[in-house]
C-alpha cells in the first residue's frame, strides 16, 4: 500500500468487478461508494494509478447519485495531488458537470472499460442495482470538490482572509507611492502584481538546462522541491544577474531561491496565493518566477491569473486550517516530510476564491509564453495551474521561488552564486 493509500484510506485495488447478466454494462474495473458533503459535485480525487497503469485502455469514468439516480459521465486522469512531491504518489481524478443541487450525500464511483464513450445516465439503474449487491460497502477514501453546502453557511473567502499587518511591507506595497520615480516594471507590478518580460532569456542559457532536464523521463520533472542544490544548470537561470536586479528592485532588497518546480506539464493547483503557506514574518517580501522554455500551447493547462488581487486579503493559514479534522493538520507528504494541509484545504478554499473572482467581476488572465519569457508574480497574487484542455500537451517551463534574504530566519543556511542567493538543504536529488 503506497503512502497515499495510508493517506486516504484506499483499500488495495481489487480484482475487476464481473457485473450482473447485462449487456449494456461494460467491464467495471472499480466500484466504490463515495461519501461527501459538497454540493454542486464535480470533481472526485482518489488514491491510486488505475489511468496510468493502463495507458493504452479506453477507460471512463462514471459517478451515480445513490438517491436521485442523477448520473455523469467525465475524464480519469492520473496525476499526482497538489503540494505533494513523492513522484510514487499517484491519484486518479474524476471531473464531470457538476451535480444538481439535491444530489448526495452519497454517490457511487464507477471505472468502466469500453470503446464509446457510455451513456451514464441510460446506464444509471443497472448500475445501481449492482451497486446495491455489495451491501453496505465503507464508502471510499477520497476527495470531492464542489461548493459548499449552501449560500449562507459555506466556507467564505472572507472566513478564511485578512488583510496583511501593513507594518514593515516591501516599499512598493506601502498604501502612498510616487508612481512617477518608479520604473515600468515597477509601476506594473503595484499596478497588477505581475511583471512580464518578453524574450527576457537566451537560448544559450536555457539550451543546458532543458537539455538536462530531458533526461528526467516524468511529467512533473524532479519531485525534490530544491533541485537548485545539485542542478547548476538550473540555478544558472534562476539566479542570473539580470533577473535577479529587477526582482530585487521589485520587493526592496536581494531575493534569495529556496523552491523550484520543474514540471513540463500543469500543476493544476487551484486558485491560491503562495504567500498564505509561508510564515506570518515573510509579510509581503516574496516572489515567484514563471520561465517559459518553449511555446506554451493553449491546449496544455497555461498559467492563469486575477491582475490586482495581489490587493484583496491575504488567505491566513490558521484561519484556512480551522476547516480541517485534527487527523488532517497532522498528515505530512512523503519526501520532505512537509504538512499536506495546503492540498487537503483546497476542497474548500478552491469554491470560496471563484467565488470571490465572480462576486468581484474581475478578469483572469492566461500567460501564453514564447520560449525565454518571463513572468514575475506578487506572493499575494491569486493564480493557478489550469487543467489542460489535452491531456499529455507539453507545457515546458521552469519556475523559482523566493524571498527577501531578511525575511526567512527560519532558511538561515544560504550561499551565493551566478547573482543571487539560495538557501541551502540537504533534499537528494529525485
Amino acid at each position: 500500500m503506497t503512502f497515499l493509500s495510508r493517506l486516504l484510506g484506499r483499500r488495495p485495488a481489487a480484482a475487476p468487478v464481473a457485473p450482473p447478466p447485462a449487456p449494456s454494462l461494460p467491464p467495471l474495473l472499480i466500484v466504490e461508494r463515495v461519501v461527501t458533503r459538497v454540493a454542486n459535485l464535480e470533481v472526485v480525487e482518489v488514491p491510486g494509478d488505475i489511468r496510468s497503469g493502463r495507458p493504452d485502455r479506453k477507460l471512463h469514468a462514471l459517478l451515480v447519485d445513490e438517491a436521485t439516480g442523477q448520473a455523469r459521465q467525465g475524464p480519469l486522469v492520473s496525476r499526482t495531488p497538489d503540494g505533494l512531491f513523492d513522484g510514487d504518489l499517484r491519484c486518479d481524478r474524476v471531473t464531470v458537470p457538476p451535480f444538481p443541487n439535491g444530489c448526495g450525500p452519497v454517490y457511487w464511483l464507477f471505472v468502466a472499460e469500453a470503446e464509446e464513450v457510455p451513456d451514464a445516465q441510460a446506464l444509471a439503474p443497472a448500475l445501481l442495482a449492482l451497486a446495491r449487491t455489495l451491501g453496505d460497502r465503507p464508502p471510499l477514501g477520497a476527495l470531492c470538490y464542489g461548493t459548499p453546502p449552501d449560500a449562507s453557511g459555506g466556507i467564505r473567502f472572507s472566513m478564511l482572509s485578512d488583510h496583511p499587518d501593513p507594518e514593515g511591507l516591501p516599499p512598493l506595497d506601502q498604501p502612498v507611492v510616487d508612481e512617477a520615480a518608479l520604473t515600468p516594471e515597477q509601476r506594473q507590478w503595484r499596478r497588477e502584481g505581475v511583471v512580464l518580460l518578453k524574450g527576457f532569456l537566451g537560448d544559450d542559457l536555457l539550451d543546458p538546462y532543458i537539455k538536462r532536464r530531458e533526461q528526467v523521463d516524468r511529467a512533473l520533472g524532479w519531485i525534490t522541491p530544491t533541485p537548485y542544490m545539485q542542478v547548476e544548470e538550473l540555478r544558472r537561470i534562476c539566479l542570473h544577474p539580470p533577473l535577479m536586479t529587477i526582482m530585487n528592485s521589485l520587493i526592496g532588497e536581494e531575493m534569495m531561491l529556496h523552491l523550484n518546480l520543474t514540471g513540463w506539464a500543469s500543476t493544476e493547483r487551484n486558485w491560491h496565493q503562495d504567500e498564505y503557506l509561508s510564515p506570518p514574518f515573510v509579510n509581503g517580501w516574496y516572489a515567484a518566477v514563471w520561465i517559459a522554455l518553449d511555446r506554451i500551447d493553449p491546449d496544455s493547462g497555461p498559467f492563469e491569473y486575477v491582475p490586482g488581487s495581489h490587493r484583496w486579503p491575504l488567505l491566513q493559514g490558521e484561519r484556512v486550517r480551522q476547516f480541517m479534522t485534527a487527523a488532517e493538520r497532522d498528515r505530512v507528504t512523503g519526501t520532505t516530510g512537509s504538512a499536506s494541509w495546503p492540498h487537503l484545504t483546497q476542497r474548500y478554499v478552491t469554491p470560496a476564491i471563484e467565488a470571490e473572482i465572480a462576486a468581484q467581476g474581475v478578469e483572469t488572465r492566461r500567460f501564453l509564453g514564447e520560449k525565454g519569457d518571463v513572468l514575475i508574480w506578487h506572493g499575494r497574487l491569486m493564480h493557478r495551474g489550469s487543467a489542460p484542455n489535452r491531456p499529455g500537451v507539453e507545457r515546458r517551463s521552469l519556475i523559482g521561488h523566493y524571498t527577501g534574504v531578511n525575511h526567512r530566519p527560519d532558511m538561515p543556511n544560504r550561499r551565493f552564486d551566478h547573482g543571487g542567493h539560495y538557501a541551502v538543504f540537504d533534499y537528494p536529488l529525485k
